[in-house]
């Protein structure tokens, strides 16, 4: 397995790699509703970044703009992955549970048709999201796993982090799935075995597409009015919208950038 340093270069290598992975995925995890059918209680999923089939579920997670809670279970790990083999008698993923309904699932395809009949207006799975052999990762998803260079596959330091074990309370990061820059992120929250709340802030609206700054929009961007993109700009980052942004409550600390917040994570929990 390859892997490069958190410098410059290495740095550039794997963001590169990580835009590689959001292309072969043909955008999917980019955009979803402004008004999303949020539950009450918190999803609960156990899952690894480098997972095609964790990332049919969080691709649909971003699609439906849902929260939900984040269990890093990646090889060789054991803060939450030991767990996960009490819960289902083995250390598969993804693995979903939802105290609203009172649901606990193991299957890709059976939590994308859940969160579609519970958390979605029409109720039902689109047939785009519908695997053509049951729970099935494509190649091109299975590709983008390996563009990854399997990156968040693979508990860093297992022993260390069952030491540290699990962050009083639960890390804090916005985002959406097809972002390079958050990918890079989950990444590192996976190796690590961090558990944290991912807030899904899709793009609501071609004029929320765009990066490094730039956006398709002429003139001055507004969100959609009423929407979580405005509600997350207003209420979160103080008038700002850049991804990933990380707040850690055991800090206090707030921070956008990818590589800043990488360099963090290796420095307070690595």
């Amino acid at each position: 397995m390859m892997g490069f340093s958190n410098n410059m270069i290495g740095y550039k290598l794997k963001s590169l790699q990580a835009t590689t992975s959001t292309l072969l995925r043909g955008g999917r995890g980019n955009m979803g509703t402004a008004a999303p059918m949020q539950p009450d209680e918190s999803l609960i999923l156990y899952e690894h970044e480098a997972c095609p089939y964790s990332r049919r579920v969080r691709e649909v997670m971003t699609h439906l703009n849902l929260d939900y809670e984040s269990r890093p279970s990646p090889c060789k790990g054991h803060v939450y992955r030991d767990e996960l083999k009490e819960l289902v008698g083995k250390a598969q993923v993804p693995f979903l549970i939802d105290d609203n309904t009172g649901d606990k699932i193991l299957d890709s395809q059976a939590i994308i048709d859940h969160l579609f009949t519970h958390y979605s207006k029409k109720s039902a799975t689109p047939e785009n999201y519908r695997a053509s052999n049951g729970d099935s990762a494509t190649l091109s998803n299975k590709a983008t796993s390996i563009a990854s260079m399997m990156r968040g596959v693979k508990a860093d330091h297992p022993k260390k982090n069952l030491a540290r074990g699990k962050p009083k309370e639960p890390l804090q990061l916005y985002g959406f799935e097809a972002s390079p820059f958050c990918r890079l992120v989950r990444e590192k929250l996976s190796e690590l075995e961090i558990g944290y709340i991912n807030h899904s802030v899709a793009r609501e609206q071609i004029q929320d597409i765009g990066g490094f700054g730039m956006r398709l929009n002429l003139g001055e961007y507004h969100p959609i009015k009423g929407g979580k993109r405005e509600r997350i700009m207003n209420q979160v980052m103080d008038g700002k919208l850049q991804f990933p942004y990380l707040i850690d409550p055991n800090t206090d600390a707030k921070m956008y950038e990818s590589a800043d917040i990488i360099d963090y994570l290796d420095k307070t929990y690595g």
